[in-house]
Order: C-alpha cells, then structure tokens, then sequence
C-alpha cells in the first residue's frame, strides 16, 4: 500500500452556499458546486530550468482537501499525511459573488503548524486516524460550497450532512479529487470524479498501510484512486431514494494497482471536528489576478 497526497477544498455536507437574494434562482448543477469545494492543496517550489540559469516557481501539488461548516465556523479537511509537511500549503479557490454571480478566484494560504489532527496518533503497529482539520476565516461576499456539520445537540441537526453513522458495505460512492498528473492543464481546476463502492468494512486491525495497519474504522472502498486523490472526500451517488449529498469519509491511501482504496469513516471527520470547533480562524485569502 502507498500513500497518494490529494488535494481538495471544502465541502460542508454540499451545503449550497447561496444567498437568500438568489432563492429563487436556477438550481446549480452538483458538479458546478464541487468546483468550489474540493480543492487542490499545494505549495511553491523553485525549479531550474533545463539548460538555463532562470529559476521559475510553480505550483507542485499535494493531495486534496474540501470544506466542511458547523456552527457559522468554516473548516478545511484533509487527510493528515498530505498535510503534515515542512513546508506550508495553499489552494486556488473557485468562488461566486453572493449578490452578482462574478466568479473569481482566491489564493487561501494556510500554515503548516495551524492543522488540528484526531487525537488517536496510534502506536508501534497501528497508523494514526488519517484526518486533518484547520479552522479558517470566511471569505466575504465570495462563497464556496460546503458540506455542513450540525451535531446531536443542534436544533438544526436535521440538516446534517456528517451521518451520526458510518456507511456499511455495499454502499454506492462518488469520489472527487485531483490526480497529481493525468497529462493535461487547465487555468481553473477541475475535481475528477469516481464511482464506487464501500466494499468491506472488519470493525478491527485487519489491513495494512504501508508496515502498519490502518486503525480500527478504517475500510476499503471499491473506487479507481489516483496518485494526489489523498484528501478527497467520499459522498453518497444520490440515488433516487438517497438524493440529499452527504460525505461519507475521506480517501487516504490505495494499493499499487490502483484498483481499490482505503477510507477513513465519516465518523472520524466528526471527532477531528469536534477537536477544532471553536479554535481560533487560521489562513488568509488573496485574490488571483488572471
């Protein structure tokens, strides 16, 4: 098993994020929404160039993130082994304007000792629960699309989109991240989507990462995973009897043939949440000229 980074922004419980001055516009397509809430984290390296003294800085990418929101707190969510890095981590954001509809994009720079991690760290044999949360400022007037996160106790926790319980196999699955290279380049980025399944969940130590094994909730899922898809979110296929969107984990690694991967339950989202509600807003935004 190997580690893919994945990058991506946040998606709170696909939570429109949409002012009441636009209720009674068009409905927006899924896909248009994950553009603004699964993101590409990544972070400037300095590169020669072949056979040239000039030195150029670009964007090296790595792994995906989405946002989450709880409590008129925003959140961004990853998996913690794309973020705990030496260095820190940024993504280019894809907003709308809550009152024109001008579409622009962000520069949110986060900060690599900022990141909340579950407080299961793991031991000799056991890898630590794979999930990273950092609490951020709000955009003003720019909204993203996030999944929203309303405890137990909220009187608002019907609107819930974290289910109080994880998803049993053979539950239908839509995974959206981004590869780190599948040969093409594009000025705003663009989540690749994958369909699945949540193919086998043991409740104990039974699979291994690497040379340990991945905690007790961790499960496999039946999805194509690419390299740069650590981070991504994991949501329901709406289907016709299971049409509101919901995330049901994050992807954290997969085998060497690509053909299955590893999720860390949704569950484990909550309590790494839980850990970070109320700390203190990191990250700063700036605006993209294009």
């Amino acid at each position: 098993m190997k580690y893919f980074a994945f990058v991506f922004s946040g998606l709170m419980v696909l939570c429109f994020v949409v002012q009441p001055t636009f209720s009674e516009e068009p409905r927006e397509s899924l896909y248009s929404q994950l553009n603004r809430s699964v993101i590409r984290l990544e972070h400037f390296e300095s590169i020669s160039q072949e056979g040239s003294s000039q030195v150029i800085t670009k964007n090296i990418s790595d792994g995906t993130a989405f946002f989450v929101a709880s409590k008129d707190q925003l959140f961004v969510v990853s998996a913690r082994h794309v973020v705990d890095r030496p260095h820190d981590l940024h993504a280019r954001v894809q907003t709308k304007n809550a009152r024109t509809g001008e579409e622009k994009v962000f520069l949110l720079k986060l900060s690599k000792d900022k990141w909340i991690y579950h407080t299961n760290k793991g031991d000799a044999e056991t890898q630590y629960v794979d999930v990273a949360v950092m609490r951020i400022l709000s955009l003003k007037d720019w909204g993203i699309v996030h999944f929203l996160y309303e405890p137990n106790e909220s009187p608002d926790k019907k609107k819930n989109q974290l289910p109080a319980k994880d998803a049993e196999p053979p539950k239908p699955i839509l995974v959206f991240g981004f590869p780190a290279d599948v040969g093409f380049e594009l000025a705003n980025q663009h989540p690749l989507g994958r369909l699945g399944i949540v193919s086998m969940k043991a409740g104990k130590r039974f699979l291994k990462v690497g040379r340990k094994y991945a905690e007790e909730r961790a499960c496999l899922i039946d999805v194509r995973i690419f390299p740069g898809n650590s981070g991504s979110p994991v949501m329901n296929e709406m289907r016709v009897f299971d049409s509101e969107p919901r995330l049901l984990g994050l992807v954290t690694a997969t085998n060497s043939s690509l053909d299955f991967a590893v999720m860390e339950p949704v569950s484990r989202i909550r309590e790494t949440l839980d850990q970070a509600i109320n700390s203190e807003a990191q990250g700063s935004w700036e605006e993209i000229r294009q």
